[in-house]
């Protein structure tokens, strides 16, 4: 339990950190509309300099003219001023990071890495690489950065490389041959290039692979970076994470850790023995442990990510916290190695906390910080100065700061300021939490925000959100897709549920959905709506929409065949004939777990595939559906998005289908979220709204 000095210190940070807008700009506040939402400046990356004297911070901004997306790097003064670009502002930088001296930056440029000092000077490129490089991190003495670049494994320099990319451009043919799983992931085919792990001098001396003729990528895609390896202290080996399954990729989760000498030379697996997933190595400050974080089961990606430290030597690993029900998704220690620094979801927010470590053991985390969600810490070389990123439902994403002492937080400031001026013109409400009995009787949480035109006494159509995963959780945050504001802006008010499945309520919360996809979690889902319109009768329960994409696509479609109580639904990348979803989905692991097994496993098929596919119910369809989709959506194919539209259409149904030919399992170009959202909008106005709006 917190001490009462971290509680006290929780409820002065929630008193800090609440955003009130002035009571004379309010009634001059206005909805937020797509062009506001595209404005937003998505600050990220965080990096305070070693002395903490200055912060390094990411920004991307959205272009509709042009529909893409640019980030550059900003750097800010901890004791206060306007940022100014880095290097400048010519140049989109992205992941800067420090020298170990603060003398120094390194970050990527043109998809190559650079350096230049502190100040943006005396820049010079460091690679020319054909497969670029990402995530540079320093050696512990700035002599060298590691990095990782794409390379045919069987080349032998870059300039085989650089032939085969640019034969296969030039190749008339692009037809995709495979022999095995996994031929395609997320929404690219393999095109037989693999992330190595390079190292490079920071005077510019040549690049050298590190991993010559590695068949696996460092770290695991799709969306591993610089958190998948590390330096020792003393900078003679680096350990990184990979998973070597060959021709069991497709269905196996066993990611495992290994360390390489810096020098050159063979790896070596130090996690062979689990079969679970094993991830992002980080060396104690005295090099004696590797900490790292583990899964225990194999073949379950949502499995509880345990803390692990590996002795090195006696090259024994120990689970740190195993009485914490919590998973370890960020870690760092302080710089004395006597504590260390974990950010975890809880209840809807990522929350930070602290652990004492010694001789290899761990004692009971301690919270920190928990107002808003919080993400991304980053410490200074003495460990007295954090920064951080924090948004909430009703803010985007800032750069925060504050001095971490033994009492705990204390200082908390805001660093950028991106966004506040056009979030003053907007009418944005914060979310309300509230919990309810669940299926079982157990306790959930969700959360309820108000239209921007909320008065009192007047009701509001609702619409009820349905998150993805299934084990990820609606959190108190800017989400950069399923925005609840851009949901409530048209008047609606939003009934934002965590049921059985979602992480930040402990594991046997999260395993209850696994073989029950329609089961337990939908009572929460329905239980939770009407505990909502009980707690806040402002919400009209005689005009309620549901949305979701992904699983919360697939609970649409499920809803779609087993209740009437909504006049309209959005389903996006939705699986619906579970059958065909495991035969063409890339991850074959995440099927097997959450069915039970492959189709052709005749106790699968009858309690799963047979029970739960929402294919099944298509004679009960009647609610108004809108049905979205992209080409290039290999997580969940779009050909299930076209088959509940088909089933719909067949049936005389009001529907509607919106396929996005350039867009995977999320719609991200700023043009296609500007048709997205119209539709969304459009659909849910005409069946929830008013004929007179």
């Amino acid at each position: 339990m917190p001490t009462a000095a971290v509680r006290t210190i929780s409820l002065v940070l929630v008193a800090l950190l609440a955003r009130v807008s002035p009571l004379a700009a309010q009634d001059k506040q206005r909805p937020i509309d797509i062009d506001a939402f595209e404005a937003v400046k998505v600050v990220s990356d965080p990096q305070i300099s070693p002395n903490g004297s200055s912060l390094l911070y990411a920004v991307r901004t959205a272009s509709l003219a042009q529909n893409s997306r640019s980030s550059a790097t900003f750097k800010a003064a901890i004791a206060g001023g306007a940022p100014v670009a880095f290097p400048d502002a010519a140049t989109n930088a992205t992941e800067a990071r420090w020298s170990p001296d603060g003398k120094r930056v390194a970050y990527i440029a043109g998809e190559q890495l650079w350096v230049a000092d502190q100040a943006g000077g005396a820049r010079k490129q460091l690679t020319t690489l054909a497969g670029g490089a990402t995530g540079p991190i320093w050696s512990p003495s700035g002599d060298r950065i590691a990095f990782t670049s794409r390379v045919y494994p069987a080349c032998p320099d870059d300039a085989c490389n650089a032939t085969r990319q640019k034969d296969a451009a030039a190749d008339p043919v692009k037809a995709h041959i495979a022999d095995q799983l996994m031929y395609r992931h997320w929404n690219q085919w393999d095109d037989g290039t693999r992330a190595h792990l390079f190292l490079v001098g920071a005077d510019g001396s040549a690049p050298v692979d590190l991993t010559p003729g590695v068949t696996y990528d460092i770290p695991p895609g799709p969306f591993g970076g610089s958190e998948g390896y590390a330096w020792a202290p003393d900078g003679r080996e680096l350990a990184y994470s990979a998973k070597d399954s060959g021709r069991e990729d497709a269905w196996s989760t066993d990611n495992n850790v290994y360390t390489i000498p810096a020098a050159g030379g063979k790896p070596v697996v130090i996690t062979a023995a689990n079969k679970g997933a094993d991830e992002n190595p980080v060396y104690s400050p005295d090099g004696k442990y590797i900490l790292y974080h583990s899964q225990a089961r194999a073949g379950f990606e949502s499995d509880r990510w345990r803390l692990m430290a590996y002795d090195r030597a006696s090259h024994q690993s120990r689970e740190l916290l195993p009485q914490w029900d919590r998973n370890a998704d960020g870690y760092a220690f302080m710089a004395d190695g006597r504590s260390i620094l974990l950010q975890t979801t809880d209840a809807s927010r990522e929350k930070f906390y602290r652990s004492t470590f010694a001789n290899g053991a761990a004692g009971a985390p301690q919270l920190l910080l928990s107002a808003h969600n919080n993400s991304s810490p980053t410490l200074d070389h003495a460990g007295r100065t954090i920064a951080w990123i924090q948004d909430a439902a009703d803010h985007p994403a800032d750069a925060w700061v504050a001095t971490l002492g033994g009492g705990g937080i204390s200082g908390v400031r805001q660093i950028s300021h991106e966004n506040d001026a056009l979030i003053a013109q907007l009418k944005l409400y914060p979310v309300e939490d509230y919990w309810f009995k669940g299926a079982n009787g157990d306790s959930v949480q969700g959360m309820i925000l108000r239209p921007p035109q909320w008065v009192p006494g007047k009701k509001f159509p609702v619409v009820l959100l349905i998150h993805g995963g299934p084990q990820v959780p609606w959190l108190d945050q800017w989400h950069g897709r399923w925005n609840y504001q851009m949901f409530a802006a048209p008047g609606y008010g939003l009934v934002i549920i965590n049921p059985r499945g979602s992480p930040g309520y402990g594991q046997k919360f999260v395993d209850a959905i696994s073989k029950d996809w329609g089961g337990a979690v939908y009572s929460d889902l329905m239980l939770g709506l009407d505990a909502a319109l009980v707690k806040d009768p402002w919400l009209d329960g005689t005009r309620m929409g549901a949305a979701g994409g992904s699983y919360g696509g697939y609970m649409v479609d499920w809803i779609a065949g087993h209740s009437d109580r909504f006049k309209a639904l959005v389903s996006h990348a939705g699986p619906y004939n579970l059958e065909n979803m495991y035969g063409a989905t890339e991850e074959l692991w995440f099927p097997a777990w959450e069915y039970g097994g492959p189709y052709w496993d005749s106790t699968a098929m009858a309690q799963q595939y047979r029970k739960f596919s929402p294919h099944l119910y298509a004679k009960n369809f009647k609610t108004p559906t809108l049905v979205t989709a992209g080409e290039l959506d290999y997580r969940v194919p779009y050909t299930e998005d076209l088959s509940f539209f088909s089933a719909l259409q067949r049936q005389g149904v009001p529907s509607r289908l919106v396929v996005f030919p350039d867009e995977g399992h999320w719609v991200q170009k700023p043009q296609n979220q500007r048709l997205w959202w119209s539709e969304v909008q459009g659909w849910l106005d005409k069946y929830l709204q008013p004929p007179s709006t």
